[in-house]
């Protein structure tokens, strides 16, 4: 078995030279390059034992070997090219590795989205063990002005910067997504349509540049993506960005990585963090001491005066259905404590202290926020996946219903679909009411509401934040926290409603049906 790990050996050392990895060089320096040269050499081994023994170990390891490597020295260059472009052209490029599991569907692996800087505990190494580097993000931002206020088109000298990025990646054999990100100044939905107008922009760049439409995407996220405060100059121009994601193997991997940050919970803090410095411009979210490997409870104390001012305004005198609530006296909610944090999505354009602070407003402070589609710019259409099995949804919610009664009135959400590698939810439940509910399952609800919903994945539950879109609706919202095992009942929940003129809470804690 020794021969065979060294034939092994000096087949891959022979790839190593031949593919050009710099082996003299620091491990540190050719991360994505040593990483991709293990893995592929791993699962070659794997794959030659099987079909051809001793000696397809050798040729397997060789084999592999080759892909691993190509794979990882191409994200390897690009991004020593991108750091000397950073460096010419007064430019801020933070990068991100991605990396999937072979383990999973091909068609959407899971995703592992980490840092250089990040280190990993050995639990969490062999838990990673079969990941390879598949992709890399690089997030551009610059104390320039890249486009003019209310404008799409990049000024005349950002213009120059896109094209020198986009020849960076001209020979690319990947499929590539560039999403845009705004700062907080103006209408979060105009925002959005900008930052996808933006991103719209830059993919045409590349194109113009040699990348076919087919393979070039685009998104706007608008400002529901802060990595920075945005309540002075500093923090809104880190928030102003142009990330570039390049990832090998189907689309559907452009998708996952979408899914994947719109759920990181890291996003949900920053923003309720931003929407408190509105109304405390001086006060800062209570800080705790940062811990490396769980999130710690952040505090956000605000007065009745406080959270009126950041509230939608409330109408209703009379409850539309009283569901014997009381009056919503703290504007915070520890749900995002008890999802806890999902490592896979990584930390990498966040402060350390902050990565390990999360805190929340509950949903009817907080608000819904507004968010691009993955669009292909062959199309201009939505880029979406509808061919999920079972097996891609989380337990118990795959398109199922969750029912509770409050204060003798039925509720019920259907259908509640969340894919389990992202925690993304697919699809907006109704929200079924039957007031005074006497058993009846033949009767009408009295309420059928329509939804928007939100998700944020942690290692120990997932939040579900539904907000009602009718006018009129007897529901504000919902912040449930599900499980992410095998339960039938929700961790926790709150739904809040209108009465008296201000906003009221109920505990609603819905189990499957």
């Amino acid at each position: 078995m020794k021969s065979n790990f060294k034939s092994i050996s000096l087949a891959v050392a022979g790839v190593l030279s031949l593919s050009s990895c710099a082996i003299t060089q620091s491990v540190e320096d050719n991360k994505e390059t040593v990483i991709g040269c293990a893995i592929g050499t791993g699962l070659g081994v794997l794959i030659g034992n099987y079909l051809g023994g001793k000696k397809g170990m050798v040729y397997g390891g060789a084999a592999g070997a080759a892909i691993g490597c190509t794979v990882g020295y191409d994200f390897q260059k690009k991004r020593e090219a991108l750091e000397q472009l950073a460096k010419t052209e007064n430019l801020d490029i933070q990068f991100t590795s991605i990396s999937a599991s072979k383990a999973s569907d091909e068609q959407q692996s899971s995703l592992l989205i980490s840092s250089p800087e990040q280190t990993m505990s050995k639990d969490d190494q062999q838990k990673y063990a079969d990941y390879q580097v598949v992709g890399m993000a690089a997030t551009v931002s610059s104390n320039e002005v890249m486009f003019a206020s209310g404008s799409a088109e990049a000024t005349a000298e950002a213009k120059k910067k896109f094209q020198k990025l986009a020849a960076i990646y001209k020979d690319s054999k990947q499929n590539i997504l560039i999403t845009g990100h705004t700062d907080a100044s103006g209408g979060e939905a105009l925002n959005q349509e900008l930052s996808e107008a933006r991103a719209r922009y830059v993919a045409t760049i590349f194109n113009q540049a040699g990348i076919p439409t087919e393979r070039l995407f685009f998104q706007g996220a608008g400002e529901s993506q802060p990595v920075a405060a945005n309540s002075d100059d500093v923090g809104k121009a880190k928030n102003r960005r142009v990330e570039i994601i390049e990832i090998d193997g189907k689309p559907d991997q452009l998708l996952a990585y979408s899914y994947k940050q719109k759920t990181n919970l890291s996003y949900l803090s920053r923003r309720s963090q931003d929407k408190v410095a509105t109304v405390q411009p001086t006060k800062a979210v209570a800080q705790t001491t940062p811990s490396p490997s769980t999130a710690e409870s952040a505090s956000i104390d605000m007065t009745q005066s406080e959270i009126v001012k950041l509230l939608d305004p409330v109408k209703q005198q009379k409850a539309l259905v009283d569901f014997g609530g009381k009056k919503m006296a703290d504007a915070s909610t520890n749900f995002a404590q008890l999802v806890g944090v999902k490592k896979e999505s990584g930390f990498a354009l966040f402060s350390k202290a902050y990565a390990s602070e999360i805190s929340s407003l509950n949903c009817a402070v907080e608000g819904p926020r507004v968010t691009g589609d993955v669009k292909s710019l062959s199309t201009g259409e939505s880029y979406n996946r509808n061919d999920y099995n079972t097996a891609d949804y989380l337990p118990g919610m795959n398109g199922t219903v969750w029912v509770s009664k409050v204060n003798g009135h039925y509720i019920g959400l259907t259908p509640v679909a969340v894919i389990k590698d992202s925690g993304t939810a697919i699809s907006a439940p109704k929200v079924n009411i039957w007031k005074n509910y006497k058993g009846s399952s033949k009767d009408a609800p009295n309420y059928q509401l329509t939804s928007h919903v939100e998700t944020y994945y942690g290692d120990k539950g997932l939040l579900y934040r539904v907000f009602t879109s009718e006018k009129d609706s007897p529901v504000r919202c919902m912040d449930l926290v599900m499980p992410i095992d095998r339960s039938a009942a929700a961790i926790a929940g709150k739904l809040y409603y209108e009465k008296n003129k201000a906003v009221y809470e109920a505990d609603f804690e819905p189990k499957l049906l």
